[in-house]
C-alpha cells in the first residue's frame, strides 16, 4: 500500500540516496515476509517540538516477523546481518542510517 500525502511538504535531499534508503528498506521488509504479507509506505508532514516545526515523514511499515531484541541492539551496524554467511552484505541498514542522520 501507498499513501503519499498531497499536501506533504517538500525536503532537499539527494534523489539516488532517497532510493537507496528506499530500497534497503523495502528490500529487508520483503524478506521478512517469506511467506508475504503487507508492505506500506505513508508520506506525510509531522511536527515536532514547542513551537512545532515541519519535518517531513517517511514510513515504510511491514507486517514480517519483526526482530529480537539482539537484531534490534544492531540494526544499523555496518556488516551486521542476519544472513547465511555469503548471502547479503549488512550495509543496507547501515546506509540507510548514513544517509538519514
Amino acid at each position: 500500500m501507498v499513501s503519499l500525502a498531497p499536501d506533504a511538504g517538500f525536503v532537499k535531499a539527494d534523489r539516488g540516496q532517497i532510493h537507496q534508503v528506499l530500497m534497503n528498506l523495502v528490500v529487508n521488509a520483503r524478506e521478512a515476509m517469506p511467506g508475504g504479507g503487507t508492505l506500506s509506505i505513508v508520506t506525510g508532514n509531522a511536527l515536532y517540538g514547542e513551537p512545532p516545526s515541519g519535518h517531513l515523514l517517511l514510513e515504510v511499515r511491514d507486517t514480517g516477523i519483526g526482530m529480537d531484541h539482539r537484531t534490534r541492539q544492531h540494526v544499523f551496524d555496518p556488516f551486521f546481518t542476519t544472513k547465511p554467511s555469503g548471502k547479503g552484505t549488512g550495509l543496507g541498514m547501515a546506509t540507510v542510517f548514513g544517509v538519514v542522520s
